[in-house]
């Protein structure tokens, strides 16, 4: 039995590891004919902003987060594929296994990360949480 993608979802924050991990996405979803997601999350809101500046702090952060992501868009779309683009408020790790599971992809390709903690030695903090909960496969690159 060969596997095959049909969605993937990329993790972005704009760091050496996640553009590595888009190089290998892009790869796949080529061969594969494969749909690709670029994610990116920033962080929580704290509740005691509500209402309309709440609204208007999401408004900014979700141009801000566009601006960050265009370059990696741009370069997906030069290669002939027609990515989506997901942003959402959160908590990196929990967004990223929630996204996967409720968008129905196969596969989540990521980058990571040695962090000085235990349980970050070896990969950060948010590969290691997607590793551990996620309901598909995970590809981590350096």
């Amino acid at each position: 039995m060969i596997l095959t993608f049909r969605k993937i979802l990329v993790p972005m924050d704009n760091s050496e590891h996640s553009r590595n991990a888009l190089r290998y996405a892009l790869g796949l979803a080529q061969t594969q004919g494969a749909h690709l997601a670029l994610l990116h999350c920033f962080g929580r809101i704290p509740m005691l902003i509500g209402g309309e500046p709440r609204k208007e702090l999401v408004r900014d952060l979700v141009r801000e987060a566009e601006k960050l992501m265009a370059p990696y868009v741009k370069k997906v779309r030069e290669l002939g594929l027609e990515p989506a683009l997901i942003i959402k408020e959160g908590r990196p790790g929990e967004v990223i296994v929630q996204e996967a599971k409720s968008g129905d992809y196969d596969l989540i390709v990521m980058g990571t990360r040695g962090l000085s903690d235990m349980q970050g030695v070896l990969m950060g903090s948010d590969a290691h949480r997607v590793l551990s909960a996620a309901h598909c496969p995970v590809l981590l690159t350096r």
